[in-house]
C-alpha cells in the first residue's frame, strides 16, 4: 500500500513545483512590463530642455 503512495506524492511534488515555476514566470512578466519597462523607456527619453 505504501508503494501506491509515494509515486503519487512525488507526482504531486513535480506537480507543485511545475505550478510554483509558471506562477513565478507570470509575475515575473508582469512586474518587468508593469514596472520595469515604463522605467526604462522613460530614461531612454530625456527631457530637450535640460
Amino acid at each position: 500500500m505504501t508503494e501506491t503512495q509515494q509515486p503519487d506524492a512525488l507526482k504531486n511534488l513535480v506537480i507543485f513545483i511545475i505550478a510554483l515555476a509558471i506562477i513565478g514566470t507570470i509575475i515575473a512578466l508582469v512586474w518587468y512590463f508593469a514596472v520595469d519597462l515604463p522605467t526604462l523607456q522613460a530614461a531612454l527619453h530625456a527631457p530637450a530642455n535640460d
